[in-house]
């Protein structure tokens, strides 16, 4: 009996090391790249970070400081006049001879309003300065506190007080009007100054009130 003899096995291919792959490659150039920008941008990032950190820990220190002076007084000075003194704006020039936040109704038993809060009532006086006449609006003008809060002029309460003179008034030039801008604000609010308009897109005038 013929006995078979095995033929010899082709040799097993060889394979390429993992490192040599070209997926591999691939992703090693990716997150070689991913490195070096994220340690580009962490550089910048830091020196950055480190600079706010400075400049929040400075205003920090700062605002402690001087917190308690704020607190204590409102801060008007930004404000153009004061009480009793003419502040111009466009054709305009304002005297707020005084503001009175006393009342919580206007109007008579008929006819009358409530306040949500309490009525701040801004006597001022309104001359034209200019060569033409000039509209009033009372609903240009804004009320802050200490704390920066603005109010809008209450028209509506305006309808109700006497006298007011505030919704719309023609003013030619050389004349003068005396006004009353009601404000309906949260009780026990004080404020401290009012920003006046001779119309709805001029720079207006702000006016101490303490």
């Amino acid at each position: 009996m013929t006995q078979l003899i095995d033929a010899p096995q082709p040799p097993a291919p060889t394979k390429k090391p993992f490192f040599k792959k070209t997926w591999f490659l691939v992703l090693a150039g990716l997150t070689v790249i991913a490195i070096i920008g994220s340690a580009i941008s962490g550089g910048k990032g830091s020196g950055s970070t480190s600079g706010t950190a400075a400049d929040a820990g400075e205003a920090t220190a700062d605002g402690a400081a001087s917190g308690d002076t704020a607190a204590a007084a409102p801060d008007n000075s930004d404000a153009d006049a004061g009480i009793g003194q003419p502040a111009a704006d466009g054709k305009f020039s304002f005297v707020v001879n005084g503001v009175d936040c006393s009342q919580t109704e206007i109007g008579n038993q008929y006819f009358n309003t409530t306040a949500q809060g309490q009525f701040c009532v801004v006597d001022l006086t309104v001359s034209n300065v200019g060569d033409k006449p000039q509209s009033f609006f009372g609903d240009n003008a804004s009320l802050f506190n200490a704390q920066g809060q603005e109010f809008s002029a209450d028209s509506e309460a305006a309808v109700y007080m006497e006298n007011a003179d505030s919704l719309y008034e023609e003013i030619n030039p050389g004349n003068t009007l005396s006004s009353k801008v009601v404000f309906d604000v949260p009780a026990g609010m004080v404020p401290t100054s009012i920003e006046l308009h001779d119309s709805m897109f001029s720079g207006g005038v702000t006016v101490a009130l303490q």
